[in-house]
């Protein structure tokens, strides 16, 4: 039967005409410490700066081999770290799940672009596999951004192709709709709607993100007091705070801005009427994370359900809809894009077929397509 293991250790190690030094032993691994027999304090130090090296996985940032780290140890010091002060922990840990499920026993040098396609392709969604990948560099780099001398290793990871930009957007017949499907739907009973109601919230919901451009999470997240870790609607002065409070600004604008005059007096009733108490959206005096759990059975009462991915309606599409409305109501584009919180590159990108008047020289010259602009200047009458 095999010796059990001894662990990390000191051993003095003495050699014909040396003085004696502290080493460390770690099974076959000799480490030395640098002090003499003398310095035993000093040496029982570097071995216990030694153990906690290798046992917690957030002592290894401060040196060693990048490429030697193991993935689990940078998942653990980054969901430690940054996903449970997220604003969404939940989410975060079951990404941090999958991830550590496929990459735990890898080390950050194994981690080749075979490696990564292969986690896509068992991940099935590729939307999914992409931003999980993502999350796993950001582990990365975050584990490893303080490296001995100064050295940064940026880890690039291998993503899927991105999903093509949703640009479902809503007519006013249509929004209406949903808004009645929603406030009047009833639970379902073997396919007969009865007894109470069941999707007011998400109609209320609809108004805001309608009105406002808000996106999902944020209309969710707008609380009524001010509250660590989510926004506030300030109902006296009209303002609404879209980032949370503790919470730094990221690459996805929120910007505070005024609410629209009928929306703040529907707040304002649903606040006075003990609808929304504490927080904007709320169920029964609770509010609510997400509209996800009927959001789909709305849809199919509006009759706007479909299989066309590129046409289902989902809550991000009541953004789209909402900056769609304001750039065809003719308001300039740096205004939608300071109210919405959306860059201008993606406006002229994602959203230029709602500008009033975007194509207008292009339609205009598509009486003269197939002739140089000399002819048809040399074709032109004169008026004089």
């Amino acid at each position: 039967m095999p010796r059990p293991p001894k662990g990390p250790r000191l051993s003095l190690f003495k050699a014909k005409g040396r003085t004696p030094m502290w080493n460390i032993r770690d099974g076959q691994r000799t480490v030395g410490t640098g002090c003499v027999q003398g310095a035993r304090e000093e040496a029982e130090r570097k071995l216990a700066d030694y153990i906690l090296q290798k046992l917690d996985p957030k002592a290894s940032r401060s040196g060693g081999d990048p490429n030697a780290i193991k993935v689990a140890d940078a998942l653990s010091v980054y969901s430690d770290e940054k996903i449970m002060h997220s604003s969404r922990p939940d989410a975060g840990l079951a990404m941090i799940g999958k991830l550590n499920e496929f990459f735990g026993n890898d080390t950050v040098g194994q981690l080749n672009g075979q490696r990564q396609r292969e986690f896509a392709r068992q991940r099935g969604s590729q939307s999914a596999a992409r931003r999980e990948l993502e999350t796993l560099a950001a582990a990365i780099n975050y584990h490893i951004r303080d490296m001995v001398g100064g050295v940064q290793m940026l880890f690039r990871p291998v993503l899927p192709d991105a999903a093509p930009a949703r640009e479902r957007w809503l007519t006013r017949d249509e929004a209406a709709r949903l808004i009645w499907a929603a406030w009047r739907k009833r639970c379902d009973h073997d396919g007969d709607e009865k007894g109470r109601l069941t999707s007011r919230h998400i109609a209320r919901f609809i108004l805001v993100a309608l009105y406002t451009g808000t996106r999902a999470g944020a209309v969710c997240g707008a609380a009524l007091i001010p509250t660590i870790g989510r926004g506030y609607v300030n109902l006296d002065n009209g303002e609404f705070r879209r980032l949370a409070y503790g919470k730094k600004q990221s690459n996805k604008r929120q910007p505070t801005v005024d609410l629209p005059p009928r929306l703040l007096a529907h707040m304002r009733r649903w606040h006075r009427l003990g609808i929304s108490t504490k927080a904007v959206i709320e169920v029964h005096g609770k509010p609510v994370q997400r509209v996800s759990n009927g959001w789909d059975g709305v849809v199919e009462k509006a009759g706007l359900a479909t299989e066309i991915k590129e046409l289902k309606v989902v809550p991000h599409t009541l953004r789209h809809t909402s900056i769609s409305w304001y750039l065809r109501s003719g308001v300039p584009i740096d205004k939608v894009s300071d109210y919405c919180g959306v860059s201008i590159q993606i406006i002229k990108k994602v959203y230029g077929h709602h500008i009033p008047g975007g194509f207008d020289g292009v339609v205009e010259r598509s009486r003269h397509l197939g002739r140089s602009a000399t002819d048809t200047q040399q074709k032109q009458p004169n008026r004089t």
